[in-house]
């Protein structure tokens, strides 16, 4: 955001104009702003010129030193103001002084002005003193809060000078607003203690001094008494913790698999294979082939060149999923740990779930769309490894050899294949991620959240229908984690999500009581009731579903595989058509000089890649009931505890992992998903060795691998049944809209009041915010929440995520479809 100088007029007594103006000249370095009034004429004269106010925003990429950051704001007193004016000359963002002298001689001035033009026309009565007091108002509530200049205008209510902490700067003209000095320091103590929140430090918004002698007014204008107004509000600042400190851990948090020792051992097994494939490429080529031919289909020959080269080639496959699905989770992260404005600017956007392997994403930074588009290939290593090997003819008797276009095709992707792993491992080598520990669960993005100064924004985001609306009503962010401080020396270090240089959030006293304040207050308030009325209702609620798992499309996945599946097992047990029997091979089975055979090629590679398509097809659906989960258990018409859903980590555990965890916690149906969904890896790797040409009775037949067959038509049955699994109980899936990226996540949490909670009040490690969220209650019960309907800590009503049994209006209405 450009820098820019709001310049406020009041010309005979008409609103006043509000001019922005970009400057290019302003200083590159963090200082206060100020406004001059002893360089200006008086703010309340009607006919003088009105102060210009210059806003300096703290650049995006300047951090500041804890060190340098306490000496630098602490206050100073002035020798000519009273020990109990503190006052921040030089590191307050905002600053107003008046000088008595000056304003006086303004005065005497405009009054002198206002007689002779009284006395060119003396026809003309003089217009009606008007209060000037809502304008000036509006142009001090520009500088108090860090936001763009709205064109809408304040009214003047009785309401909006119970919640605006600041005194009134206004001459009496005869207005009656102030009758007598000793009134007028009355009335500015009690607005000031009215408009201070409880617990408020010394560098609040506004300090008055009440000691200070009242000056003398004019006859002609009476003037206010000389006083400094020191704005002080809450600015966020971002700063390096310091070092070997156990209250501020380093926020270089990396997962396990994307260490530099994980990320060695994937290199050295790409290595370890590039070499045994050169190795038998080339020995191969001067021994015309490897072994002899023994054993048929069904021996331990055919297992070592049939099976194990996709079996080595699929572990391969899987961990390089797991670089993937980590780098996917805490990507976003990083990216809002960086200094660059520009770089963070999307990362509330970026999916934090691994998507499918069909194709790669292009939303991160360069060098990993890079390492993710290389990594990509790996899905056509298994069913090449599948063709690797076939027989060739030397003098008279069959032996194996490798095919040498398939071998060397592999060492080109797995050279491919361990670029991507060096570019990937040299980003998150050292690299600041700021991360406490690893993002798995609701429950540790929820905890970055308390003392954030970006909710306010996310007003209304509950209910939108797609990523695209959010994405419109958040544009222009840059968003950062890490940590901050503000310019009150006492109030320390924190950690959270915040944007730089915008204050913290603003609290307002209504009826006795503290409120958060939000800028949209006033403009959205009058539209709450038909806004809740048409918004927050079950339609509103259940009106998303990832496409996958809607009801037209699990339907047709079900039907369509499960007539498949009953296709194949009658085709393949007819006595015409057996699999026993095999069948011609079509094309031609000899094969070439370099080992290459048309028949061997088609019938190992077509099967593999067409179990790769079934694995990858069913990865979707796995992840999708996965991180929809949490939601499910926050959605029961009871809550849930935090263990079973804010806690639940399945998009992060490896598969069986998972399987494991969901049936601990009795989710059946991701358990079951999950392991089918890994098991069915099987298909890529049987298919490709599941027929042989050979030669039976002068003819030459694909025969298969009957044992292969019947593992891969188990798994096939097992995959159907997954399908099914997914049919029943899916209403609890449905949300207002996704939950693919954090700014999604947010909309959800962003009003609820879990977050003023103690067990999301800073915790120091995951095993303390677990223990904090799984702490029992009064009468041994642990807490429960839910997704439902709730009034946010603004007042407003929100959709998403807080604690259950809270009294009175403050409690969650869980909604459901029927």
């Amino acid at each position: 955001m450009d820098r820019q100088k709001v310049t406020v007029r009041s010309v005979h007594h008409d609103r006043p104009t509000l001019q922005r103006i970009t400057t290019a000249e302003l200083p590159t370095v963090p200082a206060p702003a100020h406004v001059r009034i002893d360089d200006c004429p008086s703010l309340t004269s009607s006919i003088s010129d009105a102060p210009t106010v210059i806003r300096w925003i703290t650049p995006t990429s300047r951090r500041v030193s804890p060190q340098a950051s306490f000496e630098t704001i602490k206050p100073e007193v002035e020798p000519s103001i009273a020990t109990n004016e503190a006052t921040y000359p030089s590191n307050n963002p905002l600053a107003v002084r008046f000088d008595e002298d000056q304003i006086r001689n303004t005065e005497l001035v405009a009054s002198k002005r206002e007689e002779r033009m009284e006395n060119v026309d003396q026809e003309l009565s003089p217009p009606t003193p008007m209060d000037d007091t809502p304008y000036i108002r509006f142009a001090i509530d520009q500088l108090t809060r860090d936001e763009e200049v709205k064109s809408s205008q304040r009214p003047s209510t009785s309401t909006s000078s119970e919640s605006y902490p600041v005194d009134r700067i206004v001459p009496d003209y005869g207005l009656g607003y102030m009758t007598s000095q000793k009134q007028r320091e009355e009335l500015a103590l009690t607005r000031k203690h009215r408009s201070t929140p409880p617990g408020t430090p010394e560098g609040r918004l506004f300090n008055f001094n009440a000691t200070r002698p009242l000056s003398k007014h004019s006859k002609l204008s009476p003037l206010p008494p000389q006083e400094t107004v020191s704005v002080s509000p809450d600015i966020f600042i971002p700063v390096d913790p310091p070092l070997h400190t156990p209250r501020y851990p380093n926020l270089t948090f990396v997962p396990t698999i994307l260490r530099p020792t994980s990320m060695i051992t994937l290199a050295i097994l790409c290595l370890l294979m590039i070499t045994a494939l050169m190795f038998s490429a080339i020995y191969s080529t001067y021994h015309h082939g490897l072994f002899g031919w023994a054993g048929g289909i069904h021996g331990g020959r055919y297992v070592l060149f049939g099976f194990l080269p996709q079996i080595v080639s699929a572990c391969i496959f899987v961990y390089v999923q797991g670089v993937m699905s980590a780098t996917t989770r805490i990507l976003p992260y990083t990216l809002m740990a960086i200094d660059d404005a520009y770089m963070r600017t999307n990362a509330l956007f970026l999916g934090i779930y691994p998507g499918s392997m069909l194709w790669p994403r292009w939303n991160g930074p360069l060098s990993i769309n890079i390492s993710n588009s290389l990594f990509w290939l790996t899905i056509f290593t298994i069913p090449l490894q599948s063709c690797l090997f076939s027989v060739v003819l030397v003098d008279g008797i069959w032996r194996w050899t490798i095919v040498q276009g398939v071998a060397w095709t592999l060492v080109a992707v797995y050279i491919l294949v361990l670029v991507a792993i060096v570019i990937s491992g040299l980003f998150f080598f050292r690299r600041t991620t700021g991360l406490m520990w690893d993002p798995r669960t609701l429950a540790d993005t929820t905890a970055l959240l308390p003392r954030s100064n970006c909710l306010g924004d996310y007003a209304g985001t509950d209910v939108l229908r797609d990523q695209e609306d959010l994405r419109e009503r958040l544009a222009v962010r840059s968003d950062r984690l890490g940590y901050w401080m503000t310019q009150h020396r006492g109030r320390g270090l924190f950690y959270c999500i915040g944007e730089e240089g915008t204050s913290t959030r603003r609290y307002t006293l209504q009826s006795g009581r503290i409120h958060e304040k939000n800028g949209r207050d006033e403009i959205e308030q009058n539209s709450d009731v038909e806004k809740s009325a048409d918004l927050y209702n079950t339609e509103t609620r259940f009106q998303y579903l990832p496409w996958m798992l809607r009801d037209t499309f699990v339907v047709l996945w079900a039907v369509a595989a499960f007539i498949t599946l009953i296709a194949l097992i009658v085709v393949s047990s007819l006595p015409s058509t057996g699999i026993w029997n095999g069948f011609p091979p079509l094309v031609p089975v000899v094969p070439n000089a370099s080992g290459f055979s048309p028949a061997n090629f088609l019938h190992s590679f077509v099967p593999s890649i067409l179990g790769m398509l079934l694995y990858i097809f069913l990865q979707p659906l796995d992840m999708a009931i996965r991180k929809l989960q949490p939601w499910v258990e926050l959605g029961n018409t009871e809550g849930s505890t935090a263990d079973r859903s804010l806690l639940l980590d399945y998009t992060a555990a490896l598969p069986i992992q998972c399987s494991i965890s969901a049936l601990r916690h009795g989710h059946y149906r991701v358990a079951s998903v999950s392991l089918i969904s890994f098991l069915s890896l099987l298909l890529p790797v049987l298919g490709g060795g599941l027929f042989f040409p050979l030669t039976t009775e002068n003819e030459v037949r694909m025969l298969p691998n009957l044992p292969a067959f019947y593992i891969c038509l188990a798994v096939l049955i097992f995959y159907v049944l997954a399908l099914f699994i997914l049919l029943p109980k899916r209403a609890l899936m449905s949300l207002p809209h996704g939950v693919d990226c954090l700014a999604e996540i947010i909309s959800f949490v962003h009003g609820s009041r879990m977050l003023e909670d103690a067990a999301f009040r800073a915790p120091r490690s995951k095993a303390d915010l677990a223990s904090r969220l799984m702490a029992t209650q009064d009468g041994g019960r642990h807490t429960r929440y839910g997704f439902g309907l709730y009034k946010g800590r603004h007042g407003k009503l929100c959709m998403g995520i807080d604690k259950l049994g809270r009294p009175g209006a403050a409690g969650v209405l869980l909604l459901n479809d029927q």
